[in-house]
């Protein structure tokens, strides 16, 4: 069998591999069954830079006048969850995004019997009569996917501030609070927070365990949680 012969035996080996190797993880991967976002359908309101939540919990967030609210996106997660999505932006006077609240109400579907848990998260935080579970980070935006992975929550919260302007610092302080309303635990109120990193003199690198300058990680993590304290109000819903 001549040389030729084996190298086209061993390319449509590795080619049927390849496919294979594709079709598993894009069969596996449940972000091909999100779906595509709607605008226009959004159970809550904003005015004024108050935003009303009628369910799921039933609150008032009110946001500083520092913040302009930029709309809002509903769409079903993973096949599993129901999603609602609202934006405020903190932009710097040449419109780069400066600080962002990313706030997402999620259901889980009937059709399955998930619950939500984040009893291994490092922080509880109380902002008003309120408690979050509460993650934090220095992070920094990937020159590659710089919106994230297509079909995530994370991607089409990026995608919708992008679209309108808005992109991530390149390195930035990012705070997870999560809220759960009730003891079922198949509803979450998630509050996600970026701020630009730059003012604060410190590279994300520097602040993470091990850098340089990660001693002083929970002075600027403290006052990111103040920040986010001073800007946003969480309330029950008048009646």
């Amino acid at each position: 069998m001549t040389w030729k012969k084996w190298f086209g035996i061993i390319s449509g080996v590795v080619l049927v591999g390849l496919i294979g190797t594709i079709s598993y993880f894009y069969m596996t991967d449940p972000a091909r069954l999100t779906t595509a976002p709607d605008f226009t359908n959004l159970t809550r309101t904003v005015t004024n830079n108050v935003l009303l939540s009628p369910s799921e919990p039933d609150v008032m967030l009110t946001f500083d006048e520092r913040y302009t609210y930029i709309g809002g996106q509903t769409f079903t997660l993973y096949g599993t969850a129901a999603v609602e999505q609202h934006f405020f932006v903190e932009a710097y006077p040449d419109g780069r995004m400066k600080s962002f609240f990313w706030l997402q109400f999620e259901r889980f579907l009937p059709d399955n019997t998930f619950t939500y848990d984040y009893s291994e998260s490092p922080l509880q935080i109380q902002i008003g009569d309120y408690d979050f579970f509460t993650d934090t980070a220095a992070g920094i935006v990937s020159p590659i996917f710089q919106l994230g992975q297509p079909g995530t929550d994370g991607y089409l919260a990026r995608k919708f501030a992008a679209d309108r302007g808005y992109h991530y610092p390149d390195e930035y302080l990012y705070a997870r609070l999560v809220h759960i309303p009730d003891v079922e635990r198949r509803t979450e109120l998630l509050i996600i927070f970026i701020d630009d990193l730059a003012p604060t003199g410190f590279s994300a690198t520097a602040l993470r365990e091990g850098g340089e300058d990660a001693e002083e990680w929970p002075t600027v993590e403290a006052t990111m949680l103040d920040k986010i304290r001073s800007v946003m109000q969480i309330e029950p819903l008048p009646s």
